[in-house]
């Protein structure tokens, strides 16, 4: 019997051993030094110089998050958002990090450790508050660059040193700070301040550069480890751990810890805290005798670094929450400075990013009854939009309004004081504080965010602008093909090239994006789902190794190389389409001479009739009325780029033209030779949000002939209501538009519920004599106002989503082309002529 206790024993003990053993391992962030993990961001120059990271905005942080998702699914592992949220955080999050002054690099020695303040508060989460680990987490889904890059913009640190620009970027910031006022959200907004979003036009854009990258005299805070400085401290330090969405920066990091807390909410006792703790002795405690980790995931654990750090050493002990910043870049942000060197426990980005963070964690289980398969990347994208959370009206915009809903002040000042008292045993403070001071100070702490938050956070408002664009309420899904002329220099480039493609839903399941070489056709950036990709695969160095000019012969030549590859595939697939087809091109100065131009509307010619729904646009400088011959429509496709103007107000219409080209509904079976010997169905799954509208148009090459039972059908699934509408000659037909030019259309709207919707198209083409004299058909899809079902396919950008079936059935293949011998010598003849003039 005594054997039998002595071996259960045994095995209890071996078993705590290695649970806690595992627990250390898996909680290695929350140690006192850089983690294995993490080190290949301090141990080379690279990662240091913040331009050669990913730009900190909302949506490279949902792109990295997808791509994580989608190796997940694709290895077959079943992970859920909790799951992925505390492998991001146990990843990725290492708060406090800071550079050791004086200290010279040398073999095996790291001058970077997490010796900043913030660093305690995130061991204890780790440690005692978040359970879980990231054994599992994919790293090979990311790259260096784009690892390096979550870390940073989930760890909270400052580098507080001086730089050498403080006269130029403290006194801007300085001026907007005494001119703060809340504003409405404008897309073309002229000034250099967006909210809290605030572009500090101080100098030229930097430029991001490869990995061989060399200073160029221009001013680098960080290059590499022998920083050459007065290690004095910066009127304006850097700020990370945050990024940039259209309301307001946040703390990524608190906002992360928002969900994964919210979805294993536990009430700690105190004592079992302090228990824990690095120095802690069980004590008579005051006040609350429990946290509740969403609160020291978020706002308390702020607070309670205010009351701890800042409070107790501030005259007549007053508490100052709150510190303004400002971005280097509004389109490419990588710099966010701050209005101030004191008082940094509480900045705004993380007042924003613990109270989204709050939001989330008090609401998400009841998002998970409506969605219970709700991925990461779609509550962010939800949570950071217009529209909000599934109906909830919760939204980023919206959070001054719930700071009194979610944050009770009794409940506040509680939790404050409880996290505080855990967090005063596991770090090192300058006084020794007594618990009765400790929860007064948490007061103090707590109703100064009571007033800040309504009062001082700048926040935009969620009131939409009046004169919404039509380009609003549709969800981009595009194939896009950019021509870029690189004469232009990189730095005066990027940000109106990248505006454009940050609002075209270039994700997965969604839009795509090839950048190529305007001159040669050369591939800058393989066709990607993600945007992140450009941000890596396209920068100075890269552009620098390429030949300038702008060829416009061999662009038309690429373009439909491409294209008919596109169909190619699409007929491999059997794919109805699904997207538009844009060619954007870019060109700086360059003319068209007149053999390019003669060639070139020759090309166009076949183009138009074998790719009928390619669309090109042009966004160029110089007069781009010198490209008017050859697009379809001068008045729509032509964009001026003047490299001096506000991004929004040049790049804008440009995207919004690229949104408002309807999806294409095609006859995969046609392939790029128009030619087939079957007929039947072929169909597509596609997905709208509600108080969204998705466009299609019909070319009229698939139903040219006449043919028996040639329909376009629109099935309705899970017994989801549809509005759908058509027109022969209006390209975004809707109900209930007020859009004044929509006023007199020839459009018909029906609504389905549960059943399908059918378009006859056997006849269409009856009195026209040839293709381009016989109009397309366009249609829209637009969801009703109620969803009782959620969306759980992987190609749901949102769990609430209406899917639907468009089908193609029996539809021909018709080109414009007599003959394709015949168009082909012309072509040839077109050359000729072409080298003939040069």
């Amino acid at each position: 019997m005594l054997v039998a206790q002595f071996k259960a024993a045994a095995v209890c003990l071996c078993l705590g051993l290695l649970m806690a053993i595992g627990s250390v391992q898996a909680q290695e962030n929350a140690q006192l030094q850089i983690p294995p993990s993490l080190i290949e961001c301090y141990n080379t120059s690279y990662f240091m110089n913040r331009d050669n990271r990913l730009p900190s905005n909302m949506d490279t942080l949902i792109s990295l998050i997808e791509k994580v998702e989608q190796s997940y699914t694709a290895t077959g592992y079943q992970v859920d958002i909790r799951t992925l949220a505390v492998a991001l955080l146990h990843r990725f999050r290492q708060d406090g990090i800071r550079r050791a002054p004086g200290v010279t690099p040398v073999s095996g020695v790291i001058p970077y450790s997490p010796t900043g303040f913030q660093f305690p508060k995130l061991r204890i989460l780790l440690s005692s508050l978040l359970p879980g680990n990231a054994n599992n987490f994919p790293n090979s889904s990311l790259t260096s660059t784009e690892r390096c890059s979550l870390h940073f913009m989930l760890s909270s640190t400052f580098d507080t040193r001086q730089r050498g620009d403080e006269n130029t970027v403290c006194g801007q910031l300085s001026q907007y700070r005494a001119q703060r006022l809340p504003r409405a959200l404008k897309k073309d907004a002229s000034s250099n301040f967006l909210g809290d979003a605030e572009w500090l036009d101080i100098r030229p854009k930097r430029t991001r550069t490869g990995s061989n990258y060399v200073q160029m005299g221009e001013l680098d805070y960080e290059t590499d480890w022998a920083y050459a400085g007065t290690e004095g401290q910066s009127q304006c330090p850097v700020e990370d751990g945050v990024v940039r969405t259209p309301w307001g920066t946040v703390s990524a990091g608190s906002l992360i810890a928002g969900v994964a807390t919210g979805l294993q909410q536990q009430n700690v006792p105190v004592n079992t805290l302090l228990q824990l703790a690095r120095r802690g002795r069980t004590q008579s405690q005051t006040g609350t005798s429990y946290v509740d980790n969403r609160w020291a995931a978020t706002l308390a654990g702020d607070l309670a670094e205010v009351t701890l750090v800042q409070v107790p050493v501030s005259p007549n002990n007053v508490a100052t929450v709150g510190a303004t910043g400002g971005w280097n870049d509004t389109v490419l942000p990588h710099w966010y400075f701050l209005s101030q060197r004191n008082n940094l426990e509480a900045t705004d980005a993380e007042i924003r990013g613990g109270l989204d963070g709050l939001i989330i964690a008090k609401n998400i289980n009841s998002w998970r009854t409506q969605a219970s398969s709700l991925k990461l990347s779609q509550l962010l994208r939800m949570y950071y939009s217009s529209t909000g959370v599934l109906s909830s009206g919760i939204q980023a915009c919206s959070r001054q309004q719930q700071f009194p809903n979610v944050a009770p002040t009794a409940e506040m000042q509680a939790q404050t004081s409880a996290f505080a008292q855990v967090l005063d045993k596991g770090m090192q403070l300058r006084v020794t504080i007594q618990p009765p001071a400790i929860a007064q100070f948490a007061q103090t702490a707590s109703l100064s965010l009571v007033t800040y938050v309504p009062q001082s956070l700048n926040d935009v408002s969620c009131t939409a602008s009046n004169t919404q664009d039509l380009s609003d309420i549709i969800t981009p899904m595009t194939n896009l093909f950019v021509f870029l002329d690189t004469t232009w220099q990189y730095s005066a480039i990027a940000d109106y090239v990248a505006y454009v493609l940050q609002q075209l839903n270039i994700h997965p399941y969604a839009s795509s994006v090839t950048l190529l070489s305007a001159f040669d056709g050369s591939i800058i950036v393989n066709t990607t789902n993600y945007v992140t990709d450009v941000y890596q695969q396209w920068n100075a160095t890269v552009q620098s190794n390429l030949q300038q000019g702008f060829n416009l012969p061999t662009v038309l030549r690429t373009i439909q190389n491409l294209t008919q590859t596109l169909l190619n595939g699409e007929q491999t697939n059997s794919s109805v389409g699904g997207r538009s087809l844009v060619a954007l091109i870019i060109p700086n100065q360059a003319n068209v001479n007149d053999g390019d131009s003669n060639y070139a509307t020759t090309e166009l010619q076949y183009i138009y009739e074998q790719i009928p729904d390619l669309r090109f646009i042009y966004y160029g400088g110089g007069n781009i009325q010198r490209f008017s011959n050859f697009v379809r429509d001068p008045t729509k496709d032509l964009f001026s780029l003047m490299t001096g103007s506000t991004v929004a107000t040049s790049a804008g219409p440009v995207a919004r033209r690229i949104v408002k080209i309807p999806r294409r509904i095609i006859n995969p079976r046609c392939g790029s030779m128009w030619y087939t010997t079957s007929w039947g169905t072929d169909q597509m799954y596609q997905y709208v949000r509600p108080g969204k509208i998705n466009f299609y148009r019909v070319a009229s090459n698939y139903f040219f002939g006449t043919g028996t039972n040639r329909v376009v059908t629109i099935q309705s699934q899970n017994g989801g209501a549809f509005t759908i509408c058509s027109s022969r000659t209006y390209e975004w037909p809707q109900q209930n538009s007020s859009s004044s030019t929509n006023n007199g259309v020839d459009q018909s709207c029906v609504q389905i519920n549960g059943n399908s919707y059918s378009y006859d198209l056997s006849n269409a083409c009856g009195g026209y004599y040839t293709i381009t004299q016989c109009p397309p058909l366009y249609l829209s899809v637009q969801p009703g106002s109620l969803n009782t079902t959620s969306c759980t396919q992987d190609a749901c950008q949102t769990p609430d989503e209406w899917r639907y079936i468009v089908a193609s059935v029996n539809m021909g293949c018709y080109s414009g082309v007599s003959g394709l011998a015949a168009s082909l010598l012309t072509i040839l003849l077109a050359l000729v002529l072409q080298r003939s003039l040069q």
